[in-house]
């Protein structure tokens, strides 16, 4: 009797684990916050995912810290207030020929709040 406690405990963990390999739940993008800083939302993503490979002499735009919004600004990969047709999101989502950056992507929530910053108009403040 115990035998066949133990086999019904275990086909039912497996069936459980089974199911829910095989379950698929819409991804959502996340939730973020209005009224978004340049200073304090964006640049320190910038500095910790980009600023190591984008500075002066190797790769541009120079995102580091004081460099960065005018340096974004310069070329025409944002389009502010209008993010999807900004070449920066492309990037980060992972399309084009560059996709970035190259060796993690950012996560769903960094990804989110740069978009969202570039919707409401890209602002330096």
């Amino acid at each position: 009797m115990k035998t066949l406690i133990g086999l019904l405990a275990a086909l039912s963990v497996i069936m459980l684990f089974c199911s829910c390999e095989s379950s698929t739940f819409p991804v959502e993008a996340p939730t973020v916050k209005d009224n978004l800083s340049f200073s304090l939302d964006i640049q320190p993503i910038l500095s910790s995912n980009c600023a190591r490979c984008h500075y002066p002499g190797n790769i541009l735009p120079d995102l580091r810290e004081g460099y960065a919004y005018e340096s974004l600004m310069e070329g025409d990969g944002i389009t502010p207030g209008n993010a999807e047709e900004s070449e920066l999101v492309e990037m980060l989502e992972g399309g084009g020929n560059n996709p970035m950056p190259p060796s993690t992507k950012l996560s769903p929530v960094n990804i989110e709040l740069i978009k969202k910053w570039i919707d409401e108009g890209a602002k330096d403040n």
